[in-house]
């Protein structure tokens, strides 16, 4: 069985950490708060945050980081804009090498979460490479890092590199696109693909 094809809910499922009954719950609080279902099972009191990651470390061989005072380069930060990082509870850590080329480490709450992974995928034209955190401390990191991050300068906007404004409006039709194309295919519910629009 692959794990990483698994959703969140039929993992902890099939491990036992939560019953039926309790994943019935968090799916149904999830709907109505609109957030990550890991984050439903600790609000509910089913599982704690840690419980959750390591579970999640284990069962999925990922990497566990720490964001506490973690600040990436500018650079890292502008391949996924704040309203995204918001959405999908991710927190973009560094560009590295990976085994396909180049690739960017994320932090996620929820990395099962194949969706979000596919579409910030085409959105940075990398590949994602998950490695967990806690939604708390993904939410954090964002507030801390985006919201005291400088306004850019006037002056500078005159002389940016054209080519990476294309770059940029490349990756939001990308993105796009991809979205009309995971709801055409029916890989969106209705409420995913309004959360998208919303972005």
């Amino acid at each position: 069985m692959n794990h990483s094809k698994l959703k969140l809910g039929e993992l902890l499922l099939d491990a036992g950490l939560v019953s039926e009954r309790e994943l019935k719950a968090a799916l149904c609080y999830q709907k109505n708060q609109r957030c990550l279902l890991g984050a439903s099972l600790v609000k509910l009191g089913f599982l704690s945050d840690d419980n959750l990651l390591d579970f999640l470390e284990h069962s999925l061989q990922l990497e566990r980081v720490d964001l506490d005072g973690f600040l990436p380069v500018p650079e890292v930060l502008a391949y996924v804009p704040e309203d995204r990082a918001l959405a999908f509870t991710v927190f973009p850590i560094e560009r590295c090498q990976g085994h396909g080329g180049p690739a960017l480490r994320m932090a996620m709450a929820d990395p099962c979460n194949l969706t979000a992974i596919d579409a910030l995928e085409f959105m940075t034209g990398l590949n994602v490479q998950p490695v967990l955190a806690s939604e708390q401390s993904i939410h954090a990191a964002i507030q801390r890092c985006y919201v005291n991050n400088p306004a850019p300068d006037p002056c500078a906007e005159v002389t940016l590199d054209s080519k990476t404004s294309e770059t940029t409006m490349v990756s939001v039709e990308k993105f796009n696109k991809l979205v009309e194309l995971l709801q055409a295919k029916g890989l969106l519910s209705l409420d995913e693909v309004r959360m998208l629009e919303r972005i």
